[in-house]
């Protein structure tokens, strides 16, 4: 007997309680586990409940219980993916008004995490590397399959590293042969790019984050989207009233228009790139290259570096290419990484 087909309504597309996930990336002393408490509690203001913070960290984020109250949950090794969502979802049931994860990184490099798990596997397979990434991949995958199912706004900090790689441009003058691409997420790109909102906490940024950058490593992992420009106020460090407007919105609020002061304008999204001005192209095709193979060598996964190339078409429509070869030999090699990674 057939088993009874599913039934697929569709129903017109209405906003209530939407997910909302945040990433602050940088290395230490930028700010992150203060500037995650303050948006916590300002998404309290509109939620209620406790804030929860998993603590990676050795309990290092207690030293701020004073300032802004908080629930500790001690997150110990082994750094499992999977591990990383059982303590959020245990947290689920207290109804709490947002969950902090710091650090994020650990997940990736942590003691036991992905990269130490997957040491560990090469010899139970006989010496194959390849087939050692099978159990962390999986679990991993279960991880991002569950982030974004859950409900409860979510808080990430990403410990970060400053990176720099070769120019390629034979005519690069001396000074110009290492780029510094900028501080990078230690996470792989599939988490980050997950997220609804990432910013970048530079050293000594006391909580004011970067929302735009010249560095094609930053550019491509800060991530500001229309419907939460908003509520930033470019210059001014992360706050509780930032939190209680992405709370708001996340409730159904409609965004608030940017008014004519600039009181709410936001910083310009990195994947929505302002159009140029005169018919100029907003890049060199010379840094257009550059960009793209930063984030070619940065990709973990086929269908996102797929994704964002064919998202940037409308940039690269702009580009003053020098010749074909210039642009056909970007275009097979974006299209040669895809096909790696894919196996």
């Amino acid at each position: 007997m057939n088993a009874p087909v599913r039934a697929f309504p569709a129903k017109p597309a209405a906003r209530s309680e939407e997910p909302l996930s945040i990433g602050m990336i940088g290395p230490p002393g930028g700010g992150k586990t203060l500037s995650s408490l303050r948006v916590a509690k300002g998404i309290q203001s509109v939620r209620g409940g406790d804030i929860v913070l998993i603590d990676t960290e050795g309990g290092r984020s207690k030293k701020y219980a004073d300032q802004i109250p908080f629930l500790h949950v001690e997150f110990n090794p082994p750094c499992r993916p999977e591990d990383f969502l059982a303590a959020i979802k245990q947290q689920i049931a207290i109804k709490p008004a947002a969950i902090i994860v710091d650090s994020m990184s650990d997940e990736h490099e942590g003691e036991g995490g992905y990269l130490e798990w997957h040491d560990a596997m090469v010899p139970s397979m006989g010496g194959n590397e390849w087939a050692a990434w099978a159990k962390p991949k999986a679990s991993r995958k279960k991880l991002i399959t569950g982030l974004l199912h859950i409900k409860v706004p979510l808080i990430f900090t990403f410990r970060a590293r400053e990176k720099t790689k070769q120019n390629t441009d034979p005519n690069a003058k001396r000074n110009e042969k290492i780029i510094n691409i900028g501080w990078q997420p230690v996470a792989p790109l599939e988490i980050v790019h997950a997220l609804d909102l990432t910013c970048i906490l530079p050293p000594r940024a006391d909580g004011v984050p970067v929302w735009h950058s010249d560095k094609i490593g930053e550019d491509f992992i800060i991530k500001l989207p229309n419907y939460l420009q908003p509520y930033i106020r470019e210059g001014a460090a992360l706050s509780e009233e930032m939190g209680a407007g992405f709370a708001r919105w996340a409730a159904g609020d409609n965004a608030p228009k940017a008014s004519a002061s600039g009181d709410a304008k936001a910083a310009p999204s990195a994947h929505e790139p302002e159009p140029a001005q005169d018919g100029a192209a907003a890049i060199s095709a010379a840094d257009y290259v550059l960009k793209w193979r930063a984030i070619k060598e940065a990709a973990t996964d086929w269908k996102q570096l797929a994704k964002a190339w064919n998202d940037d078409r409308t940039t690269r429509a702009g580009i003053a290419w020098e010749n074909d070869e210039q642009r056909d030999g970007l275009h097979n090699e974006i299209k040669a990484a895809v096909e790696f990674l894919k196996k």
